[in-house]
């Protein structure tokens, strides 16, 4: 049985991911980064990063607010540099930093606790399913049209082990829509 809705959703306001706002390749030590993000709410945020040798600083600029983060990096295996923000809330490194609705700053889902949480988490199995579906099928539209495909085809482009993980979940999702239904039916049974 689903949760009652009583917490804020993580997603319900801006979300800024670090992999976004640095473009592969260019978190460098020494850049600097200037993007203005606009929301489908209309509100823009403009976040300016500088890089250093081993860390940064991210200054967020939004609702005639200014919020700053210390950012570190950290090596990868296969070269270059994998970036973090510290939460100043949790004292942690993040790569993810959310503004539920009605928040006046931006912090890690760890700092937002037991006030905020992801919309998956009061859905029910069936509604998690169709939310898996429909993500799915979305990440393999491109610009075809939704009405004309159960499961799209794989897009130009995409790896065939890519587009088989994508159809490895749709057809995940599918089964536990079947297994939900056979539950709801034996109950059915059982009442008559």
């Amino acid at each position: 049985m689903p949760r009652d809705r009583q917490r804020l959703t993580l997603e319900s306001g801006p979300k800024l991911d670090l992999a976004e706002l640095i473009p592969s390749g260019s978190g460098k030590p020494g850049a600097q980064i200037r993007c203005v993000l606009t929301y489908g709410s209309g509100e823009t945020i403009t976040a300016t990063l500088q890089l250093s040798e081993y860390g940064g600083q991210l200054e967020l600029s939004f609702q005639e607010r200014l919020q700053s983060f210390s950012l570190v990096s950290h090596p990868r295996h296969f070269g270059g540099l994998q970036w973090y923000a510290i939460c100043p809330r949790i004292v942690r490194r993040v790569r993810v930093l959310y503004r539920p609705l009605g928040a006046t700053f931006f912090a890690s889902r760890y700092a937002w606790g037991r006030r905020a949480a992801f919309a998956s988490q009061f859905l029910d199995p069936i509604g998690r399913a169709w939310r898996t579906k429909a993500r799915v099928k979305a990440s393999l539209l491109g610009e075809a049209d939704p009405k004309e495909w159960d499961l799209p085809p794989k897009p130009k482009g995409m790896r065939w082990a890519t587009y088989e993980r994508w159809v490895a979940k749709y057809d995940a999702a599918e089964e536990m829509l079947d297994a939900q239904l056979v539950k709801a039916a034996a109950r059915l049974i059982e009442r008559l």
